[in-house]
């Protein structure tokens, strides 16, 4: 079998998780069943829900997740000047707009962004980075595997992470439902920063696919990641999951996806 290392996103950490590896061990189990087992991987997870855990007070966002929203929101040709504050409000403006755009419910889209603001914005402050990198990269020195499924956040986090090895040999590189492009609030901000204006695929790594629901809100703009990484092949143009496009589960369960992963490879 194949050794695979799967790399989570957002809303991962669970109270029962008493240790990273029982949430490892938890994800490892929800994948592999998605996955089903004529995928021919010997799977394991790295976890780090935990290292981005935060207590939020009321509903209202703070000044660095509003600055992420903010950035999102241009993506999709959205001016959040037009409404003034930060509070509930604010934010459902935003969403509302948005959500016209893509031609889907607003409360969808303020679900997607409840969700994952909060923890990218936590992802980029000091000293999680940090953590959550070195205990990603000790994943991927130990498990060494031939494919490094990433989902979400977990895109970002592990295009860092392989950076960071010398020479991985990593046959595949699937990133899915991937906000690596979005400008300013996160293809800007990655290490090693990207070169006059693209950014480039790890050492090591021999393919690298990504693959995004059209209806995704988070892998925004649609079709840029391919136009501003280097040597990336991309599929955005299937659905997933209608209702709410960024699940992982649905990502990994669909025949785009094991299509890919059924390559034939090295062992």
């Amino acid at each position: 079998m194949t050794r695979a290392l799967g790399i989570h996103g957002v809303r991962n950490y669970r109270a029962g998780d008493t240790d990273p590896e029982a949430g490892a061990a938890r994800l490892r189990a929800a994948w592999v069943a998605a996955l089903g087992p004529e995928a021919g991987l010997d799977l394991r997870t790295a976890y780090y829900a935990d290292l981005l855990r935060g207590q939020r007070q009321g509903d209202q966002l703070d000044e660095a997740e509003a600055e992420f929203v903010t950035r999102w929101a241009a993506a999709w040709g959205v001016d959040t000047s037009a409404v003034q504050g930060r509070a509930t409000g604010w934010l459902r403006w935003v969403c509302g707009q948005v959500a016209q755009r893509a031609g889907v419910a607003p409360a969808v889209v303020e679900r997607a962004v409840r969700l994952f603001f909060p923890e990218v914005t936590r992802y980029f402050g000091a000293p999680a980075r940090e953590q959550v990198l070195d205990r990603v990269v000790r994943a991927l020195e130990r498990h060494r595997p031939r494919i490094v499924i990433a989902h979400s956040l977990g895109s970002v986090v592990a295009y860092e992470a392989l950076h960071r090895l010398p020479e991985p040999r990593v046959d595949l590189f699937l990133t899915l439902g991937s906000p690596l492009a979005l400008p300013a609030a996160i293809f800007d901000r990655l290490q090693p920063p990207p070169v006059a204006g693209v950014g480039a695929r790890p050492a090591g790594v021999s393919r690298w696919v990504n693959v995004a629901d059209v209806g995704d809100f988070v892998a925004i703009p649609r079709g840029r990641l391919a136009r501003v990484f280097a040597g990336v092949e991309s599929v955005d143009d299937i659905s997933v999951a209608p209702l709410w496009p960024h699940n992982v589960l649905d990502y990994l369960g669909h025949s785009v996806v094991r299509d890919i992963l059924a390559v034939p490879r090295g062992q």
